[in-house]
């Protein structure tokens, strides 16, 4: 599918981010994939049919609140200690995808099945450009998803939100609940630009909006702690291209027990708060 370049017109496939004519700027491939009509229009649908089932259910008050809270909400990004470290002291200050780990600096993947598939869901979710997608999660209360590190790492809005779409859930999850298969195209209306992410939320989560809940519940619902990966659930923040330090607006986590580990605990939180970010011990 291609769109027409704003400046001279020419077809513009959705995998380039410029024109190939002109070298005009065109946009990110996951924000325009989410920004196409047809998926605008089925999320609007699905949107709806959310706010009308609230309306029934009589809690259209409290998903109007749960939907301001998500308009505000932030990306966040889980990291062990020592990927943290890496990232804040180490020789680039740009953290790459998986996939540009594994085919740049070396990484090696496990044999778990999430490394072993992740190529196939991810580039049937973004096919133009999952190799340069990195992963975070929706925040609305600055903590992150504990399975994938104790360490989370908020980014700043600025530095993201014109690179940045969200997804339903994590696509390797996605493809089977809704039985997607290879070659096949996953169902539209679940994503949406950072600037729509309220209305993903809306009707993903207008089920587990009740009556009176408050403000402080929301946080929870959004975001689903578990003990597996597969049972984790989270709405999905698509970032194109690598995340530069700099992009890091607060870093919140554990002061470390062992004596070798504070050592590199406060080396990054020093770097950090160099940087301009906000560290919180917790």
């Amino acid at each position: 599918m291609a769109q027409n370049c704003g400046n001279c017109g020419a077809e513009v496939p959705l995998s380039g981010t410029a024109c190939q004519v002109c070298q005009e700027p065109v946009g990110f491939p996951n924000v325009r994939t989410a920004n196409l009509t047809e998926e605008k229009e089925a999320l609007a649908r699905r949107a709806t049919t959310a706010r009308d089932s609230a309306a029934v259910r009589q809690t259209i008050a409290e998903l109007q609140d749960f939907e301001t809270r998500v308009a505000q909400s932030k990306a966040v990004m889980n990291r062990s200690l020592g990927a943290l470290s890496s990232w804040i002291n180490g020789d680039s200050p740009l953290f790459q995808s998986f996939h540009k780990q594994v085919k740049l600096l070396g990484r090696i993947p496990d044999t778990s099945h999430w490394d072993q598939q992740r190529a196939s869901a991810e580039s049937t979710i973004n096919p133009f450009s999952y190799e340069e997608i990195n992963f975070s999660a929706l925040t609305i209360d600055d903590n992150g998803m504990e399975h994938y590190g104790p360490y989370s790492v908020v980014l700043r809005e600025p530095t993201i939100e014109n690179r940045a779409s969200v997804f339903e859930e994590n696509p390797f999850i996605f493809n089977m609940r809704h039985n997607v298969v290879s070659g096949t195209k996953p169902p539209l209306g679940y994503r949406a630009t950072w600037d729509q992410r309220q209305t993903l939320a809306v009707a993903k989560l207008h089920s587990e909006i009740n009556q009176g809940m408050a403000d402080k519940q929301f946080a929870a619902v959004l975001m689903k702690q578990a003990a597996s990966g597969a049972d984790n659930d989270f709405i999905e923040v698509h970032i194109y291209g690598p995340i530069h330090r700099k992009c890091i607006e607060k870093v919140s986590g554990p002061d470390p027990k062992p004596r070798v580990e504070r050592s590199i605990w406060r080396q990054a939180a020093k770097a950090l708060r160099k940087d301009g970010a906000v560290v919180e011990e917790k």
